[in-house]
Parts: C-alpha cells; sequence; structure tokens
C-alpha cells in the first residue's frame, strides 16, 4: 500500500472528489505527517464556514501532487516533515504554477525567520482556529478581479 493511500482520510467522511461543484467554500488541503493533525485540522476546516477540506498527504512529495491534482485554493503545510519538508513543497507547488495559498504550520516554536521562505508567518498548531483560519485566508486571498 502506497504511504499517501495509508494516511487519507477513512472512515466517516466521503471520499473526496477530484473536482468541486456548485460552491463557492474555500477547498483546502492539508499536508502534515501526522495523522492526528490532520484529523484534527479537517474537523476544524469542515466546521468554518466557507471552507471546505478536499484532502490530506502525509510528506511535502505527496502535498505537492495532491495539490497538483485537486487544486486547493489554501494549503496548510506542516513546516518539518519527513522527506522535502513544507518550505520546498510549498516553492514547488509554487513553481508549477499552482495559484494556492500556502499557510505554514509547525508545532515547534520559533522557526527562524531564514526557514520561513515564501509564507509571511508560521502559524503555531495549537493556535489553529476558525476565526484565525478566515484571517488567514482574508488576508492572503487576492480580491476578486
Amino acid at each position: 500500500m502506497r504511504t499517501v493511500d495509508r494516511c487519507r482520510f477513512q472512515g466517516q467522511h466521503d471520499p473526496i472528489p477530484a473536482l468541486h461543484t456548485a460552491t463557492t467554500d474555500v477547498r483546502v488541503l492539508i499536508v502534515d505527517d501526522e495523522r492526528f493533525f490532520q484529523d484534527v485540522a479537517r474537523e476544524l476546516v469542515d466546521a468554518t464556514s466557507g471552507f471546505h477540506c478536499v484532502g490530506a498527504a502525509c510528506s511535502g512529495e505527496e502535498g505537492v501532487d495532491e495539490a497538483d491534482r485537486l487544486r486547493p485554493d489554501l494549503v496548510l503545510m506542516d513546516v518539518r516533515m519527513p522527506g522535502i519538508g513544507g518550505m520546498e513543497a510549498a516553492r514547488r507547488i509554487s513553481a508549477r504554477g499552482n495559484p494556492a495559498i500556502v499557510v505554514f504550520v509547525s508545532a515547534d516554536e520559533p522557526v527562524a525567520a531564514a526557514d520561513r521562505g515564501p509564507a509571511p508567518e508560521i502559524v503555531p498548531k495549537r493556535k489553529l482556529s476558525r476565526s484565525l483560519l478566515r484571517r488567514l485566508w482574508e488576508e492572503r486571498a487576492e480580491p476578486p478581479s
């Protein structure tokens, strides 16, 4: 079994379609090597009005692939993961022309400013909330043209 298959959400949630239909919800991809955080983040995202979790990945490499496949609007990206890690994964997502906004999350504080790459801030996982999720989206999303 591939790693990504073991890490995908199972059980109470229906399979996640690749295409999003008839809604304007912000499509969120969660990239984190800890299943517990994926589950908590998914519940938080789905409980936030106007947001919908479309998938999850367990590594930076899988996150890049899932971002290509799912085309999320927002990616919650763990900074430190096995493999390429969150910073490099965000660079690759951007280099592939994906317009997703990446918000870095980390259990380890503080993360050195030099390691932050394209992110203006790194959100401590313990501080992630519905209001913070909305604020991060509003601050980073471009107004419709």
